[in-house]
């Protein structure tokens, strides 16, 4: 297992399974409905692979889920199909013939089917067999995602399969690591996380007593199939020459950020952490090569551990972006993350529209290490500036669009940038670009984010 290099592709499958107990997939594609903003790409699966819906129907398809209709008819190369949005497939009328259908929304959320409703089928079935057949597809169903889940570099391992048994399961609750299996020290998955970490942390390890004290594996689920999902779209849309770029990165934060990505996702961007030293207000990831300086970014919890993740990152076509940068999305529809150098990165940065969908935490690498040297801006020196110097208030600007992009839908916040970008070149007044922001985001959230740059 070579954590070094890229990360090589792989293709997320959907499958056929019958559901027994929980939710029903009524239930669950009628809530996956209601709760999803306006598509701007659907996509079906065939062929085994993710295929974009293309031409007028796009239009016309959008327009009727904001219409509230769970079925639509659109036509799409010569042929009719209607999409069922609730069921989450699209059906040939001519043949009756069945896909998986997904989409993403105008919030960059991705809405896949789970496990159900994935390859072509009939839909008149032998009901007699499907019986005898349920047992055989959920075999198969299990093996499938257990290819999935793990890394793309060939990881097999009983501790760091997410079909552990019961017992382990409820012993990794009881930790801090809801969502992780702890491996044993003799696990070679273990050993090679150990060793790229401990290697290269050698500086820092022989001056400050540097000690692993767990290495857990964060189990897979929808997640995994989102970030596969976002590897296929972003391959697809820059072509041979980009493709997805994934990359192994580490993650550093303090314990209770930490515990969260890995247990519920991504809440907020580890750049503050860096002060001046951040490349735009993103979450900042160190190459395999450098945990140190992720290391830096982390704060022991209260038993005195720190905390940082090993993850699989989709880089797509980064762009560089200078230190002390305000930056907070991609500056055109070129570029999908960026990086400090194009040449030698020493940190890549994911915007925090697609945190929760290009990175994904493979294993949590749980370690002390006494009087462990921080970034300046992070932890103690994070908590300063709440309270800017007189100096510093000259222009809270790049400070309030940071915050504010928090609050705020994508399309809104690219022209929050463009407005902004007016006022520095001096094109628009102060009190212009205030109004604008009063009429803009409303000053509701202006008063919440101000409240809180001033430590409030």
């Amino acid at each position: 297992m070579d954590f070094s290099g890229d990360v090589k592709p792989v293709i997320h499958r959907p499958y056929v399974a019958a559901v027994h107990g929980g939710a029903s997939p009524l239930l669950r594609g009628w809530q996956e409905f209601r709760r999803s903003g306006a598509p701007v790409r659907l996509l079906y699966f065939e062929g085994g692979a993710w295929v974009d819906v293309a031409g007028e129907a796009v239009g016309q398809l959008r327009r009727a889920f904001l219409e509230g209709k769970a079925v639509s008819e659109a036509a799409c190369g010569g042929r009719v199909f209607l999409f069922d949005f609730m069921r989450m497939v699209r059906i040939d009328v001519a043949t009756a013939e069945e896909a998986a259908l997904g989409w993403i929304d105008d919030r960059g959320a991705c809405f896949f089917p789970a496990p159900e409703g994935g390859r072509k089928r009939k839909r008149e079935r032998d009901e007699a067999g499907s019986e005898v057949k349920g047992e055989e597809q959920r075999r198969r169903a299990a093996e499938e995602d257990g290819d999935e889940a793990s890394s793309g570099v060939e990881e097999r391992s009983g501790e760091s399969r997410p079909e552990a048994d019961e017992s382990d399961r409820k012993k990794a609750r009881g930790m801090l690591w809801g969502k992780a299996v702890k491996l044993d020290e003799t696990d070679k998955f273990y050993k090679v996380v150990e060793k790229l970490f401990v290697s290269r942390m050698a500086p820092v390890a022989a001056a400050r007593g540097l000690a692993i004290s767990a290495v857990h594996k964060v189990a897979q689920g929808p997640r995994t199939r989102a970030f596969h999902l976002q590897g296929q779209l972003l391959a697809a849309a820059r072509g041979a020459g980009g493709g997805s770029n994934a990359k192994f990165a580490w993650y550093g934060a303090p314990a209770a950020d930490v515990a969260a990505a890995v247990e519920h996702g991504f809440g907020r961007t580890n750049g503050q952490l860096l002060g001046g030293r951040a490349h735009g207000d993103g979450v900042h990831l160190s190459p395999p090569q450098y945990p140190h300086a992720s290391a830096m970014l982390t704060k022991p919890d209260e038993n005195g551990e720190a905390h940082i993740v090993l993850c699989r990152v989709l880089m797509g076509r980064p762009e560089a972006v200078p230190a002390g940068s305000p930056q907070f999305h991609p500056s055109s529809d070129d570029y999908d993350s960026a990086v400090d150098n194009l040449e030698n990165p020493r940190w890549y940065v994911v915007w925090s529209t697609d945190m929760n969908t290009r990175i994904l935490p493979e294993y949590v690498v749980s370690f002390r290490c006494p009087n462990l040297p921080q970034m300046e801006g992070s932890s103690e020196s994070a908590s300063k500036l709440k309270k800017p110097s007189p100096a510093a208030t000259r222009d809270m600007f790049p400070m309030l669009l940071t915050e504010i992009q928090r609050f705020v839908p994508s399309p809104k916040l690219q022209t929050l940038q463009r407005t902004y970008n007016c006022f520095k070149k001096g094109q628009m007044k102060k009190d212009q670009f205030i109004r604008f922001l009063r009429s803009h985001i409303g000053d509701k959230v202006l008063t919440t984010v101000a409240k809180k740059l001033r430590g409030y």
